[in-house]
């Protein structure tokens, strides 16, 4: 079965029903399809993942680089964590709501809730409060270890002009 399956994904046929598996009818036949896709899905993501985070560090240390119709670029990734959810409630609300109402509202959004950036910005202008002060006291950046692969195809219309401009094999710091 896993050479069938490795057969159809090389040959990168759109209709199955043209191939081997096309003729399976039997469940338990099927179910084993099933599974082998799955495990070789995971697997090849697995690969995609590791491969993407090794061009990245090499893209980081050494500059973008255009290979083929791709410029590989990368970031470092980050997500925005509300330091005190309840702290965050009570500002919003102006401390008008008793504790057992922020615990409810608290147990709602739940402790990984992060708030609109431009939501919290608004609240803060209408409070006539600075907007980055807002987002520096309640909002905190936790930043990824390792560095995020971005690939630019140079073929589309919104690619920028240095990718577009960069040479083969050429790098870009």
């Amino acid at each position: 079965m896993k050479d069938i399956i490795w057969d159809i994904a090389k040959s990168n046929v759109d209709n199955l029903e043209n191939t081997e598996l096309g003729s399976l009818n039997n469940p338990k036949e099927l179910f084993v399809a099933r599974g082998v896709s799955i495990n070789a899905k995971d697997n090849t993501t697995r690969i995609n993942k590791f491969v993407d985070s090794k061009i990245a560090t090499d893209v980081e240390e050494n500059g973008s680089i255009k290979i083929s119709n791709s410029v590989f670029t990368f970031s470092k990734g980050y997500k925005s964590k509300t330091m005190d959810i309840k702290k965050l409630l009570d500002w919003a609300t102006n401390k008008k709501l008793s504790e057992d109402e922020i615990e409810n509202l608290s147990a709602i959004c739940g402790e990984t809730f992060v708030p609109k950036l431009r939501g919290l910005d608004a609240v803060a202008k209408k409070k006539g409060m600075d907007q980055q002060l807002a987002r520096d006291t309640f909002i905190e950046k936790v930043w990824d270890e390792a560095p995020k692969l971005q690939v630019i195809n140079t073929d589309n219309s919104t690619a920028p002009r240095w990718a577009i401009e960069l040479g083969e094999m050429e790098r870009k710091k």
